[in-house]
């Protein structure tokens, strides 16, 4: 039964096994800051916790390679045979292997092993081939080094094979085999199958993405989008009862509405931590931080996700990023959902969305069509004549043409009007117009010096904005869509993974507000309801207006694993296992909680957010009406 393509199977599937744990390896240097907090012993254990998970991985890979091995007839030493096997073999693991070694760099912007979702993004990722090769072209190199190495180092036949065993023999080890495949891919005999949940059983919860490899989450998460619903409380009344927001809490406004304008930026990458006015003046956003003087930053703002694609349903539906995938390439993306374009169209307002991107750019404009939004000003709307001297030479416009290009259009529009401007020089590779080069400090990081070139361009927007007769009349919202990279070891844990501004800023009002509050994406559109004084009972109740002096605040988390529910008096987290465990803020230590409730409204809204995006009942109250 042992015989030589016995023992060739077994050297060949060992030398991908090796490979993993060095990817492994690889991904820790490259993200060791998210690893820093644990020790040595911590992190090794994390290591050989891996291997069940690579054995999973590396089963269901080659299923088809370990079928055709040890098939029972024919003369697998064959030359020709041997040389399909490798082809075989190379060419099955090269696509899991490269999606291992992007997810180097793309852990990083997501804060955990790539899904499915990562095909949601193959478009924009074709598009913008060559300057991501350019960028990362050390991760092609590597890539092609591991190809080779693995054509070198694969197994060869011997050129005599021995006796092979008879036949009923290799019936018998084909059957062997593939229950031990069956069994590697379930992860053992335990009820149910390895899930990426099983790997975070460690002290620190983070070397869960240490123990995990990108093709098994890949694999597990094929056709899983589908959302499994909780019963934690018997009824929509009882559910109702344990949510700190309810549905009518903007039905009758406290006066009559105002006709104002709205004007949200959405300023990519815009990290907490590049901004001055929110770390004692060491930043790379001057004027956003001389903006903060005269409107209201909230210290402690979260956005909902980790990407841009989930960051616009969190801010212009209130509809925080609690799914595996993003909600806007997920099964559940035409469900009913009142957004910021349907409320406010439905008040008399005019509504645009402009993003200097290619049109189609992680669906945006599909998505802010199904946001009620009117207008989508794109790549192709821009004027044909200045597309080339603005374009970047990667995605689109440089800022500051670009957010000129939209004051002049803003002040076309009939009033009161709601725009979205959503920023792009701050995207990598981080790409400054000739003329600015050497202008705004470069810092530690590469985006440090286009977060300069976009506050400078947000500058000059103002500047030209202020002249405009609408300018008096407008409240300007500006939000961060999610973080980036990290230099500050304060902002390397848990929560800071999140941490944006969120800067309320109206040029003849002092705005009024607790600036200490947790604030989140998903507040945006309950605020400019109430801030309008719009009536309205179309709202989720995940968020609250940040100008509501009588709202708590919090905001909600999911980092693929674990729920969260942050509040200035701690954390509340809710696991793969419906265990509740709770944390100090912001530092994320483990800590007893200081408000029993917390845990209970967590529940609450993982149930309602689940159960009603699978049933297309967001806004049951509304039945009983």
């Amino acid at each position: 039964m042992f015989d030589s393509s016995f023992q060739l199977l077994l050297r060949r599937l060992g030398l991908v096994f090796l490979l993993y744990t060095l990817l492994r390896a690889v991904f820790f240097i490259f993200n060791f800051n998210h690893f820093a907090e644990a020790s040595a012993g911590q992190v090794a254990l994390a290591f050989v916790h891996g291997l069940r998970f690579d054995v999973a991985a590396l089963v269901a890979i080659n299923s088809l390679f370990i079928l055709l091995s040890l098939l029972p007839h024919g003369n697998l030493q064959h030359p020709k045979y041997q040389r399909t096997l490798q082809w075989l073999f190379v060419l099955t693991n090269a696509p899991f292997i490269a999606l291992a070694l992007v997810d180097v760099e793309f852990f990083k912007f997501i804060g955990r092993r790539s899904g499915n979702e990562v095909l949601t993004i193959t478009g924009d990722v074709l598009g913008q081939l060559g300057q991501l090769a350019s960028y990362y072209w050390y991760m092609g190199i590597g890539f092609l080094g591991l190809m080779i190495s693995i054509a070198k180092l694969y197994p060869k036949s011997v050129a005599i094979p021995e006796k092979t065993p008879v036949l009923w023999q290799r019936y018998l080890r084909l059957v062997l085999v593939a229950g031990f495949v069956v069994l590697g891919i379930r992860g053992g005999i335990q009820l149910k199958p390895l899930r990426p949940a099983h790997a975070f059983v460690h002290e620190h919860a983070t070397l869960g993405h240490l123990s995990l490899n990108t093709p098994f989450t890949f694999i597990k998460s094929i056709g899983k989008t589908s959302l499994d619903e909780k019963h934690f409380f018997a009824s929509d009344e009882e559910l109702l009862a344990n949510l700190p927001v309810k549905p009518d809490q903007y039905a009758i406004p406290a006066g009559e509405a105002l006709q104002e304008n709205v004007v949200l930026i959405i300023l990519e990458s815009f990290a907490s931590e590049y901004v001055g006015a929110l770390n004692k003046g060491e930043g790379y956003t001057p004027f956003l931080d001389s903006l903060a003087n005269e409107g209201v930053l909230f210290q402690n703002s979260f956005a909902n996700g980790r990407k841009s694609i989930e960051a616009l349903p969190s801010i212009l539906s209130g509809l925080p990023s609690l799914l595996p995938d993003p909600y806007i390439t997920s099964p559940y993306q035409s469900n009913t959902v009142y957004s910021a374009g349907h409320l406010l169209r439905g008040a008399g307002y005019t509504t645009a969305f402009f993003h200097g991107a290619t049109n189609g750019t992680m669906g945006f404009n599909q998505y802010t069509q199904m946001a009620g939004i009117q207008h989508y000003f794109g790549l192709d709307e821009y004027p044909s004549e200045l597309r080339a001297q603005h374009f970047d030479g990667n995605w689109g416009i440089f800022d500051e043409p670009y957010l000129q290009y939209t004051v002049q259009e803003m002040s076309k529009f009939r009033q009161p009007f709601f725009s979205t401007i959503f920023t792009l020089s701050s995207h990598q590779p981080y790409t400054v117009p000739a003329q600015y080069k050497g202008k705004f400090p470069k810092g530690e990081l590469e985006i440090h010096e286009s977060i300069g070139y976009a506050d400078y361009a947000l500058r000059e927007f103002f500047k030209t904005a202020s002249r405009q007769p609408w300018y008096e009349n407008t409240l300007f919202i500006l939000v961060a869509d999610h973080t980036q990279k990290s230099i500050r070891p304060e902002y390397q844990n848990e929560l800071g993974h999140y941490r944006v501004p969120l800067l309320l800023f109206h040029p003849a009002k002092k705005l009024k507000a607790d600036a200490q509050k947790v604030t989140q994406h998903a507040d945006i559109l309950p605020t400019m309801m109430d801030y309008l004084k719009l009536p309205t009972n179309k709202l989720t109740v995940f968020g609250q207006s940040v100008l509501d002096s009588t709202a708590t605040g919090h905001a909600l988390l999911y980092n693929g694993v674990s729920y969260y529910m942050v509040q200035q008096h701690g954390v509340a987290e809710l696991t793969p296992a419906d265990e509740l465990r709770f944390h100090s803020f912001p530092e994320m230590t483990p800590a007893a909680p200081e408000n029993k409730n917390q845990g209970v409204q967590l529940k609450a809204y993982v149930q309602y957010f689940k159960n009603k995006m699978v049933s297309n009942d967001l806004y049951f109250w509304q039945r009983r009406n």
